[in-house]
């Protein structure tokens, strides 16, 4: 059996943060719950963040984790293919990465893999995650006990984080607004998107309804949808609006579910064609824009940011220096047909 901070509180019926606060001695807890607390780290020989610390004194190459979310497969290749890249042809040599990937998007399936990336004694991590309270409170846990954290694609703003990484994606709503505005004048449009808790989501979205707004002011209706990046969700709600709405002309997806969106234009076989804007130059995605079914796809380079966010936090662990910038965006594409 595997001691981690999550079991110790759940045996105690404390929070994690209990836990954590008895771990390096901190105030704010109750006497009989500290000792219940520090009987149990004692009795399963549960290791401090300061001891894991003591333990990468002198052990050499430095290590960084990484969290694959649990995404489509073609997302987790381009992120392996960048962790490949910054190991082997950009001279990380004395850079160890430790990859852990998720089965799900719980919270508690991103503090796991954590608590196993900590026990590995890494001095780093890069993840993608839900910016959510719990997820802030983490990653400032992480710094505090002396480990670095660069966020990838989707930022967790208020935390303490040393460097975001990822596609500015105001601009890239904006940019999916003026592709479709010259559909949709006086009509509806439908955004689809994931699940807003990620950043990446809810500053999509919010590029887009602004410059939709910008150029229409109330001359368009634009419905938003959650549909938590699964095909089911999105395949019901693109289909309950195209049947609703027979206005509707254009269709934003912001998430990664295209396939849920083309099967549901598909089935409803709308009077007059509805175009189409998505993210992300995916094998489904390439299939239906060589078709015709897709208009534009907004693309950005996955491996590209996975290589640069191990570079920045190697570099800071090897010098103590820290970046200059605490955001960088990577490029962004707008592929047609004719580009492929």
């Amino acid at each position: 059996m595997k001691v981690t901070a999550q079991w110790i509180a759940e045996q105690c019926g404390v929070s994690r943060g209990t836990v954590d606060r008895v771990v390096n001695g901190r105030p704010n807890v109750a006497p009989e719950v500290r000792e219940r607390v520090q009987k149990m780290i004692n009795e399963y020989g549960y290791k401090t963040p300061a001891q894991r610390q003591a333990a990468r004194v002198g052990r050499g190459a430095y290590r960084i984790g990484v969290i694959l979310p649990s995404w489509d497969a073609f997302f987790i290749r381009r992120m392996r293919e960048g962790i490949r890249v910054a190991v082997h042809n950009r001279g990380l040599n004395d850079v160890n990465v430790l990859v852990e990937e998720l089965k799900n998007r719980s919270h508690r399936s991103y503090f796991e893999a954590i608590e196993r990336l900590e026990t590995r004694g890494i001095d780093g991590l890069i993840l993608t995650a839900p910016d959510t309270l719990a997820m802030c409170e983490e990653i400032d846990r992480l710094v505090t006990a002396g480990i670095q954290v660069v966020t990838c694609d989707s930022d967790v703003r208020q935390s303490r984080r040393l460097y975001h990484i990822g596609q500015d994606m105001v601009k890239s709503g904006r940019v999916a607004a003026g592709l479709l505005a010259p559909y949709i004048s006086g009509a509806e449009v439908l955004v689809v998107t994931g699940n807003r808790e990620f950043t990446a989501h809810g500053l999509r979205v919010r590029g887009f309804l602004d410059r939709i707004y910008e150029i229409f002011g109330g001359n368009v209706n634009a419905h938003v949808i959650e549909s938590v990046e699964q095909y089911e969700l999105t395949y019901d709600g693109v289909l309950q609006n195209l049947r609703q709405n027979p206005r509707l002309r254009g269709i934003y997806m912001a998430n990664e579910s295209v396939r849920g969106c083309m099967d549901a234009l598909e089935r409803a076989k709308p009077a007059r064609k509805v175009h189409v804007v998505c993210h992300d130059l995916t094998p489904h995605a390439r299939q239906y824009l060589e078709a015709g079914r897709l208009d534009f796809i907004i693309d950005q380079d996955f491996s590209a940011q996975t290589t640069r966010a191990i570079e920045v936090l190697a570099h800071t662990l090897r010098t103590g220096e820290m970046p200059r910038q605490q955001i960088e965006y990577i490029h962004t594409s707008i592929i047609t047909r004719e580009l492929l």
